[in-house]
């Protein structure tokens, strides 16, 4: 068990880390993701590690981990832009194909005629908002696309020399504290390393979860690019850049335009079955079994960080959550065979 001047010098070790973090802040969504892509990436470094040496595990578990999710990412955005682009040099075409929808939907003329006659009113407006915001998103485009080489390379030097990081902070610690005690530090360490593994692949194993199911649900409804659009959607579950409804939305506008009904029932089927539910009670429930920690924690962590800090905070705060879980028993004077028992 640890007396309170160890806890005491831990904190002060944690307040300074997070000052040390504030000057790293604009890198810090490539930062906190490339550390969590080393945490998923970490058990197949140690399967590969006998056969291929450190180095070139590290190397061929970040590529395992990296190509994929940029794939995906980017081909996504490069598909939006099309659609975009599509849409504004195409307005006729959209425009008869609103109409056709609304009169097979049995919409009154009049507001049939009213909506049409508001569409070159939109697209205005649509194209005067890209205008205003070029400049900032171009400059969130290239900060995104810095942050995410970043991850690739904070995730390849993480499997490379984070054991080594982790050994020079244990011999730190422990060269603080009592004889008696460094047996619990080296337990504390331990016991985080483990749950932030836990924590991640379930993560990672949840989205691909939802990246399977979703192939169903695209070929029922007679979906083109099946396999684009399950990545998309486990690229959603894995990493808030995108979200669920981003890929359900635009879908159900492309099916609108063939049957409303069978456009209704998609978006209905998906807001609640591959974004309500499993952000609200499949993923929590999952990761928690996995990484042991309670499950309305890991909701709050997840929901209340993305919303507050975007990319960094939906990975710093469950990643605080599992720091904090696996020490408390530590920082209150539990003993280490009892920590042991219940883990």
């Amino acid at each position: 068990m640890l007396k309170s001047s160890v806890r005491y010098k831990f904190f002060i070790f944690l307040i300074i880390s997070f000052i040390v973090l504030l000057y790293f802040s604009p890198l810090a969504d490539g930062i906190i993701m490339g550390v969590v892509f080393a945490y998923v990436a970490k058990p197949v470094r140690n399967r590969l590690e006998k056969r291929t040496g450190k180095t070139a595990s590290s190397f061929i578990s970040t590529m395992l981990i990296i190509l994929p999710i940029a794939f995906l990412m980017f081909y996504g955005v490069f598909q939006g832009l099309n659609q975009m682009i599509y849409f504004l040099t195409h307005q006729k075409q959209f425009e008869e194909t609103l109409v056709k929808v609304l009169r097979n939907a049995k919409v009154p003329e009049k507001y049939v005629d009213y909506v049409v006659s508001s569409i070159p009113a939109v697209e205005s407006a649509f194209r005067n908002a890209i205008k205003v915001s070029a400049v900032n998103y171009t400059v969130k485009a290239v900060y995104f696309i810095l942050n995410f080489f970043v991850s690739a390379v904070v995730c390849f030097y993480s499997l490379v020399d984070g054991d080594r990081f982790e050994r020079a902070a244990l011999s730190t610690v422990c060269s603080l504290v009592p004889e008696e005690e460094k047996n619990a530090v080296k337990e504390m360490f331990r016991a985080v390393d483990e749950t932030l593994v836990s924590l991640w692949f379930g993560n990672f194993a949840f989205a691909v979860l939802v990246g399977i199911v979703s192939i169903p649900y695209f070929l029922i409804f007679h979906v083109p690019y099946v396999p684009m659009l399950s990545g998309l959607m486990f690229l959603a579950a894995l990493i808030p850049v995108f979200a669920e409804w981003m890929v359900i939305v635009p879908v159900s506008m492309y099916l609108a335009t063939v049957n409303l009904t069978s456009a209704i029932w998609f978006f209905t089927t998906g807001v609640i079955f591959f974004y309500i539910l499993p952000e609200l009670l499949l993923r929590p429930q999952f990761v928690g079994y996995a990484s042991r920690i309670h499950p309305v924690l890991l909701l709050l962590a997840f929901i209340g960080g993305a919303i507050y800090g975007g990319a960094f905070g939906f990975f710093a705060a469950p990643t605080l959550v599992a720091i904090l879980s696996a020490i408390h028993p530590f920082l209150f004077n539990q003993s280490v065979g009892e920590i042991k028992k219940n883990r």
